[in-house]
């Protein structure tokens, strides 16, 4: 077991103690609970594993120059519909995120989707309003679209071991510029659910919570958030200071932790990712895995391989059977990485060496 290092252990030391972070305004009853887990579980957006076929018309160039998160531009949405149909419906578009923002990283920012409340009924897009898409971060290289793709099944990997994920939805999107100062081109991404369906889907309420002392959260929960980012090489995340996560207060009180934003996972290795600052003097790519949650009773060799394996043939299906890949190697080249994971999950010697002995202790 690691004790934290002196910079961690500062910033647990000013977390939000449990009551204030306990404390929500407005709480559910029991029914309300119920009915907006239903409404979210069955939303039209995430009943199907089809991608949408899209065309998003705005001022593409503009969005693409300027990055401004907090500029929206007007535009439409023309997609087909669940029943075939072709829809057209106003959107506001801006662009969004942090590291894929930077013009130096990527040509072409992750976007945000506002559609307009009340007006998706009876659409695939009903219940929903803000919406996160992932695009390839440069336009025109085809590695770049296979990163969306190597992400896109991360998310898919998550939801087979916990509803406590976000779901996600390819879409198959043609770019249109209103003024023509940006080629036509037609490339896929993902759509993200929305942090409070995610949240109502497990009977929960979202929380903005800018840091939160580990021992608050759910163990069996941050558990398995911590041995699947090991098993895809994720290192660029935080469920102290909410980094690439975030929380939920269940409607029994507790706090789940949510990883998100795979893209500097060893499974997806793009060429951009780098090894944090912080952990550069243990591991020299993001290939290597390293264990970065907290030791808890639930890290339980038993426990955990029962889960992992108890999905491990889905997850190699998930990979074999996804027809979007340019390559059919690159299925293969995931599964192939996976393996050392499997191998560690399998030796209970390997579990204590790899993951046991690389937790950090929670301080008290």
């Amino acid at each position: 077991m690691r004790r934290p290092p002196f910079a961690l252990a500062l910033l647990l030391g000013i977390a939000l103690p449990a009551p204030a972070l306990a404390q929500v305004d407005g709480m559910p009853t029991a029914e309300e609970y119920a009915q907006k887990a239903a409404a979210a579980e069955r939303a039209p957006l995430f009943q199907s594993d089809e991608p949408i076929k899209m065309t998003l018309r705005t001022d593409i160039e503009f969005i693409r120059r300027e990055r401004n998160d907090s500029i929206e531009v007007e535009g439409t949405a023309t997609f087909i519909d669940t029943d075939g149909s072709e829809v057209t419906k106003p959107v506001d578009v801006r662009a969004r995120g942090n590291f894929r923002r930077n013009r130096d990283v990527c040509n072409f920012p992750p976007l945000r989707l506002d559609f307009p409340e009340g007006q998706m009924e009876g659409t695939v897009f009903e219940g929903q309003n803000r919406l996160k898409l992932v695009t390839p971060c440069q336009d025109n290289r085809d590695e770049y679209q296979r990163y969306v793709f190597d992400e896109y099944l991360a998310y898919k990997v998550l939801n087979l071991l916990t509803p406590a994920s976000y779901r996600v939805r390819l879409v198959e999107i043609t770019y249109e510029d209103v003024n023509g100062d940006y080629d036509v081109r037609t490339k896929f991404g993902f759509l993200i659910e929305a942090d409070e369906r995610m949240a109502e889907r497990n009977r929960a309420m979202f929380l903005e919570a800018p840091r939160m002392h580990p021992i608050m959260a759910d163990g069996e929960q941050a558990v398995i958030s911590g041995v699947f980012s090991y098993m895809i090489g994720n290192t660029d995340w935080s469920s102290v200071e909410f980094h690439n996560a975030v929380v939920m207060r269940t409607e029994d009180g507790r706090h789940l932790t949510v990883p998100y934003d795979f893209d500097h996972a060893g499974v997806v290795d793009a060429r951009y990712a780098t090894v944090s600052p912080l952990i550069a003097d243990r591991i020299r790519n993001v290939r290597q895995r390293l264990f970065r949650e907290f030791c808890r009773p639930e890290l339980d060799h038993a426990t955990v391989a029962a889960l992992f394996n108890s999905q491990r043939d889905a997850i190699t299906q998930l990979y074999q059977t996804f027809p979007y890949y340019q390559d059919p190697g690159h299925a293969e080249d995931a599964l192939e990485y996976y393996e050392d994971f499997w191998e560690t999950i399998d030796d209970p010697r390997q579990f204590e060496r790899n993951i046991v002995r690389e937790c950090t202790e929670i301080p008290r």
